[in-house]
Parts: C-alpha cells; sequence; structure tokens
C-alpha cells in the first residue's frame, strides 16, 4: 500500500527482514484466500489500493508480528496487570509456541532490565518485580515510542487506555495553564498527559506504591500550586487519591516541561539571572562550538532567549532523568542528518560539563529544533537560483516586475542582470540558471528560459516555483557529485567478508587511514566519542565520523562487507567513514546530508554492496538520484 507503482520482492523482503521466498510464498497466500489481490509482473508486484483499503479496514486488532512487537506487548501486559499472568494464556493471546515466547520472554527481560525491574517466572506464572516509579517510566517508554507515528496523537493514547478519559486529561491541563499565563508546547504536552494517564492508571489496579526516594530540585511555589490544583480535579474526576510523591513529582514534571506566556519580561539584560550562570555558560560554549564547527552564527536576540530557557530545563530533566520523550526523532535522524548532527556537537558540551546521564537522542531532537532553521538558511543562501530578467524597457515595467518576483520568491533567486533585448541578454549568462523573460526568445539559448507574463500572474508564479526547485535540486547534486568525487581514493574502497563487531569495523578502518596519514592517533577515540553521543547508524548503513574536523587530509572511507555487523543491534553491512581537515569543514555541510538521504533508498544501498570502485560508487548514486 505504501508503494504506488510496482515493487520488487527484493526490495519488500528488505523492508520486511524476510527472504524474497518467504515474500512470495506471502503474496501466494495472500492472493489464495482474497483473489487477485495482488497483481505480479516482471516488473514486481502491485496491489489493488482499493480493495485493499477496504480489507485494512475491516481487520480486526492487530497481533504483534515480530519478537520485537511480542516483547512490548507482554511488557505491557505485565506491567498493567495487578497479579501474574499465565505464560500458556501469553501463547494464546499471541499465537505462538512456547518456545517463541521463551525468545520473547528473553527480549522482555532485557528491555526490564534497563528500568532496574526483574522478570519473575514461576512454574508456569510471570510477573514483574520492582519499584513503582521504574513501572512507569518503562510503560511510558513502551507507548510512547508505538504513538511515533503522529505529532501529538489522543487516539493512541486513548486505545491504549481505552478506560481513562484522555480528552479530560488533555482539557484540563491545557485550561489551567491557560488561566495561569503559562504555555507548553504539543511535544511537551504529550509527556505530561502520558504521564498522568499511566499514574491514573496505576491508582485503578492493585499496587504497591514506593516512595521514590529523590529529592527533587525545589519547584517554585506558584508551579506546585499550579500542580496540586490539576491533582485535585483529576482526582476528583477520576474517583482515586494522589500520593505526596506523585503531586511532587507532577509538580516538577510541569516545572521542567511549561514557559511563561510573558517570554517579553525576559531579554538579554536579565536572561543570566533568570537562567542561571551555569546554564549561561553552556549556552555560550555551545554558540561558539556552532560557529567554530558548522561556520553558523545564532546572535538573534529571541533565538538566544528560548534557546537558554530550553537548555535550563533540559539540564533540570538530565540531573533527575525527567527526559522528554520526542515522537520525531528518528525522522529527524534521517531527513535532517546535518542538523542532528549539529545538535549532537552541542549536547558533548554539556555532557562533558558534569557528571550527569548522557543526554538521550530525543533531547537532542528537541536542540535540533531550535538550529534548524538557521543551519537551513545557511545552507539556502548557497543554493539560490541566479536569474537573469529580461524585460523591455518601458517606463519602469522591468522594476516594478523585479520587485514582485523578489517579494514572491526572495529566499530562492538572485537577480544577477536586468535586460531588454537579446543582444544584452546574450552578453550576460555567463552564471545565470534561469531566464525569465517577458517575450518569446528567437535564438537558441543554452540556459533555460520561461516567458512570463510583464504583470506576473499566478500562473507565471506556479511555473517559476517549480523550475526553481527542480534547478535548486539539481544544482545541489551536481555540488554534491562533484565535491564526492574529490575525496574518494580506490584504496579507501574496500569490498569485505568477514565478521566484525561495531568497535572491531572502526578500529580497522581507522588504522588503515592513520596508517596512510590522513588522520590524528586519536581519530578512534573521537570516532568513538561521537558514537557514544548517539549512533551514525542510519537504517541499514552507517556514516561514523568525529564532532569536530581537526584530520591531516580529507577523505571517504568505503567498507562493504559481505558479513553483516552489529552496529548497536543493527546489521549494517556498508560503513562510510568521513576524515575531514579544519579546512574541508564546508565541505562536511556540502555532502553529508545529500549522502545519508540517498542512502535511505534501500534500493541504492542494496546496489552499493555490489561495487568496487569510486567510479561504480558515484554511477550507483547518480542513477539513484535520477
Amino acid at each position: 500500500m505504501e508503494h504506488k507503482d510496482w515493487v520488487t520482492a527484493a526490495l519488500l523482503s528488505d523492508e520486511m527482514g524476510v527472504s524474497i521466498r518467504t515474500v512470495k510464498n506471502y503474496i501466494s497466500d495472500l492472493n489464495g484466500i482474497y483473489t487477485s489481490l495482488i497483481e505480479s509482473s516482471g516488473s514486481g508486484y502491485r496491489i489493488d489500493r482499493e480493495r485493499a483499503a477496504d480489507l485494512l479496514n475491516e481487520a480486526s486488532q492487530h497481533i504483534p508480528q515480530t519478537n520485537k512487537e511480542r516483547s512490548a506487548y507482554v511488557a505491557i501486559r505485565l506491567l498493567r496487570s495487578p497479579e501474574a499472568l499465565s505464560l500458556f494464556d501469553l501463547c494464546d493471546e499471541l499465537y505462538i509456541s512456547m518456545s517463541t515466547l521463551r525468545t520473547v520472554m528473553k527480549r522482555t527481560k532485557r528491555m526490564l532490565e534497563q528500568y532496574n525491574l526483574i522478570l519473575n517466572t514461576s512454574g508456569d506464572n510471570v510477573d514483574i518485580r520492582g519499584e513503582e516509579r521504574n513501572r512507569r517510566r518503562m510503560l511510558s517508554s513502551i507507548i510512547f515510542d508505538e504513538s511515533q507515528f503522529s505529532f501529538f496523537n489522543t487516539e493512541a493514547l486513548q486505545d491504549a487506555f481505552d478506560e481513562i478519559d484522555i480528552d479530560y486529561i488533555t482539557e484540563t491541563i491545557n485550561l489551567i495553564l491557560f488561566e495561569h499565563k503559562y504555555f507548553i508546547n504539543d511535544f511537551a504536552l504529550f509527556n505530561v498527559v502520558l504521564h498522568i494517564t499511566i499514574a491514573v492508571d496505576r491508582h485503578r489496579k492493585t499496587y504497591a506504591f514506593f516512595n521514590y526516594g529523590e529529592v527533587l530540585p525545589v519547584v517554585p511555589d506558584p508551579i506546585y500550586e499550579l500542580a496540586r490544583e490539576l491533582c485535585e480535579q483529576l482526582e476528583d474526576y477520576f474517583e482515586i487519591q494522589f500520593h505526596q510523591a506523585e503531586l511532587d513529582d507532577f509538580a516538577f514534571l510541569l516545572y521542567t516541561s511549561i514557559s511563561t506566556l510573558m517570554l517579553d519580561d525576559i531579554n538579554e539584560s536579565n536572561l543570566r539571572e533568570y537562567v542561571g550562570e551555569e546554564c549561561m555558560s553552556l549556552v555560550d560554549s555551545m554558540f561558539t562550538k556552532l560557529q567554530g564547527d558548522y561556520g553558523v552564527s545564532l546572535e538573534q536576540e529571541e533565538l538566544r532567549t528560548r534557546f537558554a530557557l530550553h537548555i535550563r530545563g533540559l539540564l533540570l530533566r538530565q540531573k533527575t532523568n525527567h527526559y522528554n520523550h520526542n515522537p520525531l526523532t528518528e525522522s529527524i535522524k534521517a531527513s535532517c542528518p546535518l542538523i542532528y548532527d549539529a545538535a549532537v556537537s552541542l549536547t558533548s558540551v554539556i555532557n562533558g560539563r558534569n557528571d550527569y546521564p548522557p543526554i538521550i537522542d530525543d533531547e537532542i531532537a528537541y536542540i535540533a529544533f531550535h538550529i534548524g532553521n538557521y543551519l537551513e538558511e545557511q545552507q539556502a543562501g548557497k543554493s539560490h537560483i541566479r536569474i537573469v530578467l529580461n524585460c523591455p524597457a518601458y517606463y519602469n515595467m522591468s522594476t516594478t516586475l523585479k520587485q514582485k518576483l523578489m517579494e514572491r520568491f526572495h529566499n530562492d533567486i538572485l537577480i544577477t542582470n536586468i535586460t531588454s533585448n537579446e543582444l544584452q541578454l546574450s552578453e550576460s549568462l555567463s552564471d545565470a540558471d534561469l531566464i525569465l523573460s517577458t517575450i518569446p526568445l528567437q535564438g537558441a539559448i543554452k540556459v533555460p528560459s520561461i516567458t512570463i507574463n510583464p504583470f506576473l500572474t499566478s500562473a507565471d508564479a506556479g511555473i517559476i516555483e517549480r523550475t526553481i526547485g527542480q534547478l535548486k535540486e539539481h544544482k545541489k547534486m551536481n555540488t554534491f557529485y562533484d565535491e564526492l568525487q574529490k575525496l574518494l581514493d580506490p584504496k579507501f574502497v574496500e569490498h569485505i567478508d568477514r565478521p566484525l563487531s561495531r568497535e572491531e569495523a572502526i578500529h580497522y578502518m581507522c588504522g588503515k587511514l592513520y596508517e596512510n596519514g590522513y588522520c590524528l592517533e586519536d581519530f578512534e577515540k573521537r570516532i568513538l566519542e561521537r558514537e557514544a553521543l548517539s549512533s551514525t547508524a542510519i537504517q541499514n548503513f552507517a556514516i561514523p565520523h568525529t564532532v569536530k574536523m581537526q584530520e591531516l587530509n580529507s577523505c571517504m572511507y568505503i567498507l562493504i562487507n559481505d558479513t553483516p555487523m552489529d552496529w548497536d543491534s543493527t546489521p549494517i553491512q556498508l560503513v562510510i567513514m568521513l576524515c575531514f581537515s579544519p579546512a574541508d569543514r564546508q565541505l562536511f555541510n556540502t555532502i553529508f546530508d545529500p549522502l545519508a538521504i540517498t542512502l535511505l533508498n534501500r534500493s541504492t544501498v542494496r546496489e552499493l554492496l555490489t561495487i568496487h570502485t569510486p567510479e561504480e560508487f558515484l554511477k550507483v548514486l547518480l542513477n539513484s538520484g535520477r
């Protein structure tokens, strides 16, 4: 259903993690049940989308199909159950054998251990042992992960807790915050609603409540009273009684999630006093690092203020492990890898300055939100389309037209010259990307051209917008391929077939780069430090690199292993290690995004697994970009 055109069995096998033979068997089974549902040809398979949509709408509740899904299902069932569960009942619910369930339980056990919880099996029954707070943390994490298909989806939460009125919780939080002049964004709101929903759910079941045993930072009295008011309304509605420790927890959760609507009262002069010296020092260091590593200067006072307020909340969350979840983390890592990488670089400043736990990926993605627009603007400035405007000299027609064009497309174009006839035009095309002419051109001109109305109609604007988009993409990809050629060296395109761990692969590649005089001796250490901040594995490939570009020479090392390597629980066969000198820092910015985005096409990665030379590598990427 996700593919409108033909899709091959090989691509489906990659997507699903099963063999091509299994894909063909599944399709045969489906067509056996639903005649001619899936059409086959030499181009692959294509589904009857209308029939498939009806069948999916009629489908019963989803049964977990993979061991990962089953483990999450079992964990939720155990976490929400006031008593032990039967292993045989779990087999029946999941439609699996006891031997398969044992494999699932091993995975569930590892999941529990991350939250200091113990899977306890006694005879044919199983339950969870551990503190109540850890149960809630794990339940929150699982439910949130399963709700990541939407920015903020109350329906997904309502499905998970069907007996709890999620809309009431959401409306109550919003109303109380509005009355007290506080603001909360949708991401933070989801975290608060989820946290409270789980607390309500636990109160509706029998459970042993444990005091959290933590001394939380002092929450301002207005925030604490706000939390108390929220608790009272929820207690009345759900007929429950929260514990004092839960009230404290709600207060701190709000303290690290909301901001005052009177943001204008905070400015550069009182910002340092408001957020504290430690926070402001970190912000200053982060901005300096962004300028040094990426050449991006964030000078706007409003951005500085909002960023400092965000870091203040992040430091509080980091110190107490009250992290914010982010449903767009994986999307940002995949679609905006350069912006995310800049955010990783900034968080290394915080991780290097205190003894608190490392910042999680979800929080890194929030930092990416703050800097993303500014990084995109820096890149956009280099990709403006250079336009020559050809318009007969009649009163101020050309001036008026130029003004209209700049009002509409100022973020995308640069008008380099204005001509009034083809002779002038032909002498002004040395660096032009596009010609906009109010009269049809007679001569043969190699530069793309569009004939437009002198008054710039809506139809004209639409054609110009589409053409600009195509030219910008073409320009970006040409630059990308040109720069890639500078980085490729035959001795750093290697095809092997032997088992390697992530660390072994990094050690092998760094050693070869060092032997050839490309990197400093501590390059491997800094590569691993960057991996520790956040894995560079994306989907089915990895692009390891350092935070700071300080090597002796620049290159791109391509390692293809016929034996998949375990890279943070992800099987990886393609590793592209980036090695850059300080002089080529901007080159890193140019190639990183398009490289990562191009490799998101699984077919492209599959083709790259067969190459042995730089020329073959470029050819595959070039064909993928067409």
